[in-house]
């Protein structure tokens, strides 16, 4: 697993595993607009930005369920924000 931490103000969603590789969906709801971040192992691989909280957790819970429906898994006991190896 790569090194990976957030920054203050950010949580994480959901993190998924596929092979030797992480994502994890990280928000920024700190203010308006509120961004959603993918990340792939240690890099930002798609940024999107709503109107508020509520429309970005529905995005990134329908995200989650197509990488899901590709062959990503789980991987909860990664996803402490601030998990490093």
């Amino acid at each position: 697993m790569s090194t990976f931490a957030v920054e203050p103000g950010a949580r994480v969603l959901w993190c998924l595993r596929r092979r030797a590789s992480d994502v994890r969906c990280v928000l920024y709801a700190t203010g308006v607009p509120v961004e959603v971040h993918i990340v792939q192992d240690r890099d930002v691989v798609l940024k999107e930005v709503f109107p508020a909280e509520s429309f970005a957790t529905a995005w990134a819970d329908e995200y989650c369920q197509r990488l899901q429906q590709h062959g990503w898994r789980l991987h909860p006991e990664d996803c402490s924000p601030s998990s490093a190896a």
